[in-house]
């Protein structure tokens, strides 16, 4: 006995009944302007540095959320680094302790819904500052 379709979702299509693995043909835009920067020095962060990255959201209305992926070349390899949810979330704050002082890094961004992933974004660049946060 197979399966019923999995709930469809709005904008999506599928053409092929796989139970709870539906097969998709749609596509999903990723986002745009991208754009990377150092963010606020704090007290606490004398010894780190933090990164705010921001973007335009999807044109893909069935986007559930991002994925930022950071690399250390803009040609990468880019491993992803964080999540964000809901299709209105366009920052996200690259505080996971492991970036350097003086130092270019490179981002981009992919729009996600369930397990699909659009194509990443345009990089974006930034290095960190030279010295501790005072």
């Amino acid at each position: 006995m197979l399966a019923a379709a999995a709930p469809a979702l709005a904008g999506w299509s599928s053409p092929v009944d796989a139970g709870s693995l539906a097969v998709s043909s749609a596509t999903l835009a990723a986002p745009t302007g991208v754009a990377a920067a150092n963010a606020a020095c704090t007290p606490r962060q004398r010894t780190s540095q933090t990164v705010l990255v921001t973007w335009t959201a999807t044109a893909s209305p069935g986007a559930t959320g991002y994925s930022i992926l950071r690399g250390t070349r803009s040609t990468g390899p880019f491993t992803a680094i964080g999540t964000v949810s809901g299709i209105g979330t366009t920052s996200w704050t690259d505080a996971t302790g492991q970036l350097r002082f003086s130092t270019a890094y490179y981002y981009v961004v992919e729009a996600t819904v369930q397990s699909w992933t659009s194509p990443v974004s345009a990089v974006a660049t930034v290095t960190t500052r030279s010295n501790r946060c005072t």
